[in-house]
Formats: structure tokens, sequence, C-alpha cells
């Protein structure tokens, strides 16, 4: 009887390795693939409305006939951190090809703001406190990064940390895309 609880066990314990592997894959060629991404794959961002943290209320197609790098991301989430200021260096010298809206998701407010102050951030700043925005363009990964064409279609996603160099490749083949 005891060997055949361990047995079950085990059983359970490859299942749950399988279960983390699948999802593992999932993510992988869902939410990185983006650099795979072709005008035929391309999707409009949703139409949601957004709280800016200036307290104006804005969508997606306001930032429309430029392309926009949407960056999503949390007081608490280390990677989050670590990234934002990579982000403003960009902002500062790439500003004036591309727009960037940083998207504090699931956050606190006051978190955020003391966050983007301690960082500097001088780019749009807007707030997803539930989540829903991060949730509509089916992002799983914090932080992520939307880039979006001038015309206000998605042209990649990518889930996790980008340093400098990152970032400006994807915005090298943003630009080539709008």
């Amino acid at each position: 009887m005891a060997q055949m609880s361990v047995t079950r066990g085990m059983r359970r314990g490859v299942i749950g390795a399988l279960v983390v592997v699948l999802v593992a894959i999932f993510a992988a060629t869902t939410v990185l693939g983006g650099d795979d991404s072709s005008a035929a794959d391309l999707e409009p961002v949703p139409g949601d409305s957004f709280e800016l943290f200036d307290g104006s209320t804005a969508t997606f197609v306001d930032f429309a006939g430029r392309p926009l790098v949407v960056n999503f991301w949390a007081a608490w989430c280390p990677a989050c951190v670590a990234e934002l200021p990579e982000f403003q260096a960009v902002h500062e010298a790439r500003g004036d090809e591309v727009t960037f809206l940083g998207m504090a998701n699931s956050d606190v407010r006051e978190r955020s703001l003391a966050l983007a102050g301690d960082v500097g951030l001088t780019y749009t700043l807007a707030d997803d406190p539930a989540g829903d925005i991060f949730r509509a363009l089916g992002l799983i990964a914090m932080p992520s990064t939307v880039f979006v064409t001038a015309d206000g279609e998605i042209h990649e996603v990518f889930g996790g940390q980008l340093d400098r160099d990152g970032l400006e490749a994807r915005i090298d083949r943003l630009l080539e895309a709008s």
C-alpha cells in the first residue's frame, strides 16, 4: 500500500511538471513569439479607455499617427523596476521617433507615482489598476512591452525585461514596419 502511494505521488509530480512545461512552451510561443509578426498577423490595439497619471482619460487611438511603445510595469515587479531607467534613457534618445506610454499594471497608484518619480520618468504614464488592458492584450508576463505601428496595429509583443539594446532593436523594427 505504501508503495502505491509513492507511485501516485510520483505520477502527480510528473503530471504537474508536464503542465508547467506546457504552460512555458505556450507562453514562449505566444507572448515571446512577437519577432515573427508579419503584416498578416497584425491585430489592432483594444479600444478600452484608461486614466493617465495626470487625471485625464485616453485610448490607444489617441496615440495613432506615430509608432507607440507601451510598457506594462509595476512597483511590485523587480524586473520592471530594473528596466524602467533603460526605457527612460531610450525615450530621451528616441522620443522624437516613437511615443512611449508606461502603463502601471495592477499596482497601487501611490506606489506607481513614487517609483515613476524616483526613476525620473518623463514620458506619458497611465494606470491599469485592475489589469483590464493587460488582459485585453492577452499579456501574461511582467513586464511586457507592446510595439504598435503608427496605424494602431500591434507589431510585436515582448514578455520579460528589456535592456537598452533589446529595446532599441525592437524600435528599429517597429519603425521599419510603420
